[in-house]
């Protein structure tokens, strides 16, 4: 399996299964990372995404982490990517609130 992986600036991850790519008529991530005002990282090399900056400018803060990519690839490409973000306070969240009563919920 072909696949693109790079960590972003929040310590999350990009992946693109260039497999999927392949077959994708759309190309809708790259069109949609390649809007004016998006992160612009995204390019078509040999018919699938490439990263047009360093994996060092990725991770510093040249992707947006605006997660556009990973929803016109699920509405119109072939469901090929995935960005898993940290997100620490969720999980408090969620614990608070299974050790939390209900009634307490909010005071």
């Amino acid at each position: 399996m072909r696949v693109l992986e790079f960590e972003i600036r929040s310590g999350g991850t990009v992946r693109i299964d260039l497999g999927k790519c392949e077959s994708c008529e759309s190309k809708a991530c790259v069109k949609i990372c390649n809007t004016p005002g998006m992160g612009e990282i995204l390019e078509l090399k040999d018919g699938v995404p490439s990263l047009k900056p360093t994996l060092d400018e990725v991770k510093r803060g040249a992707c947006t982490e605006d997660l556009a990519c990973e929803l016109e690839c699920e509405l119109h490409g072939n469901k090929a990517i995935v960005i898993t973000l940290p997100l620490p306070q969720l999980d408090e969240y969620l614990r608070d609130l299974t050790e939390t009563p209900t009634y307490l919920r909010g005071r």
